[in-house]
């Protein structure tokens, strides 16, 4: 076991927490490769994949591992591959795209 992924963990959690609040909740776990982020203000998960497709981050829509309709939208965050200061890059340009959607989609 890599050693260094609690850090992967925890360097993902702060990094949302300072620029994901009210975009996407993030499910902390105590161990893994991936979690899972909660989508907020209406954004879906396969707009917010593509979203972030196009600033160059890799994040998987719920609704992809479902027959049918979702009953939260989220999207799979991957990490354990990903180096720290890669992951804090990561999450600035997700809260970027997930901040463009969200602004599209106010009623």
């Amino acid at each position: 076991m890599d050693k260094r992924q609690p850090a992967k963990m925890s360097v993902l959690l702060e990094s949302a927490q300072e620029t994901l609040t009210g975009l996407l909740d993030i499910s902390e776990i105590e161990a893994g490769l991936q979690t899972v982020g909660w989508l907020c203000r209406g954004i879906s998960g396969e707009t917010a994949t593509r979203a972030a497709a196009a600033r160059g981050v890799e994040v998987f829509p719920l609704s992809r591992y479902s027959r049918g309709k979702v009953a939260r939208e989220g999207l799979q965050l991957g990490f354990a591959a990903i180096e720290p200061r890669e992951i804090r890059r990561g999450v600035q340009d997700l809260a970027t795209a997930l901040e463009r959607e969200s602004k599209t989609i106010r009623h």
